[in-house]
């Protein structure tokens, strides 16, 4: 399988209109984009292609987005995989179990766009900018 040059950010929403904002955010700045509506789904896409990063929600159907991170980053061992949680959950206890599942950052919805590129930016490796 030939892989791209751009960097792979797999979305994780359960809500279309979520994947869709991102997306076009992300297509713009040059990155390639999946979505995924569940957990399943998201760990059936990576273990076909690995993303170089993952933006996940947190409430999810068929499990939460602490636990995919874990699992996702439990796939990609040794290699490291950034995870960003960007919820509409906004308590300080939900940012803290986003950073105790693992996850690289921690947005809260709506997100802002430059902060939220920024943050994907910096979480990449060197070699996967576009």
């Amino acid at each position: 399988m030939v892989e791209s040059a751009k960097p792979l950010i797999l979305i994780v929403d359960d809500r279309l209109e979520g994947i869709l904002i991102l997306k076009s955010w992300l297509l713009e700045a040059g990155y390639e984009v999946q979505g995924a509506g569940d957990g399943l789904e998201a760990l059936g896409k990576a273990a076909m292609r690995m993303p170089d990063l993952v933006i996940c929600d947190v409430i999810l159907p068929s499990m939460l987005g602490w636990e995919l991170c874990q699992r996702l980053k439990e796939m990609a061992s040794p290699q490291h995989l950034p995870v960003i949680m960007l919820t509409g959950r906004s308590t300080a206890s939900d940012e803290m179990r986003s950073y105790e599942s693992l996850a690289d950052d921690h947005f809260t919805k709506p997100a802002d766009r430059h902060k939220l590129l920024a943050a994907v930016a910096r979480h990449l490796p060197a070699r996967s900018s576009p």
